[in-house]
């Protein structure tokens, strides 16, 4: 079996929360997430990204812990992060990405927005951050319940979603979410895992606090 893949961006990052998913995956490093990667001692599979974020020394220990630089011109159209998934989807695995989230909004919200990429081809993704877990659904998802506390749906792009909930606190059938409504916020599952039914993409993320 094709090990999972995680790829490491620049974005607020504590690796140690990850160490069981980083210790047998693919890793990816984009930017200056190599660089976090380079220094917590992880061998980089691959480190991707023009680098503009990381000083000479810094660019000699991602080197050094990788065998395989894909080095980029500043000027491009697209992010590290878009062109180190894209890496990833040649590659069969789960992918989890960290992070991807930080003090940029943009490139935040970009980030998320990439999990359609993901879903377009097939993938099963995750962005994880020290509070959260974000995934794209479509149709039938089921969602085990563990560390995080809350569960909330948000619609992808504009168009209005048909949801079915069961097994959560606030379940029914044939809820209309929209994004211009906070109705699926803030959910939480009573047992021991719940689904969701759904016609169109939902967002799902999961947050401890």
């Amino acid at each position: 079996m094709k090990p999972d893949i995680a790829i490491v961006a620049g974005g607020s990052c504590d690796l140690s929360l990850y160490k069981d998913i980083l210790a047998d995956a693919f890793v990816i490093g984009a930017d200056r997430g190599a660089l976090y990667l380079a220094e917590s001692g992880y061998k980089i599979d691959i480190a991707v990204g023009d680098f503009d974020s990381v000083s000479e020394s810094e660019m000699e220990k991602i080197c050094k812990s990788t065998g395989d630089l894909d080095r980029l011109v500043p000027e491009k159209d697209e992010t590290d992060l878009e062109h180190a998934l894209k890496r990833a989807l040649r590659l069969a695995g789960v992918i989890h990405i960290f992070g991807a989230t930080g003090t940029r909004l943009d490139q935040t919200f970009s980030a998320i927005n990439l999990l359609k990429l993901c879903h377009d081809n097939h993938r099963e993704a995750y962005i994880y951050d020290r509070n959260n877990r974000i995934r794209l659904v479509e149709g039938h998802a089921v969602i085990r319940k563990g560390r995080y506390r809350y569960v909330s749906l948000i619609p992808y792009g504009d168009i209005l979603v048909n949801v079915s909930l069961r097994g959560f606190k606030y379940s029914g059938e044939h809820i209309t979410l929209e994004r211009r409504s906070s109705l699926g916020i803030s959910n939480e599952i009573t047992g021991d895992e719940a689904e969701i039914e759904c016609r169109g993409y939902l967002y799902v993320f999961e947050s401890e606090d």
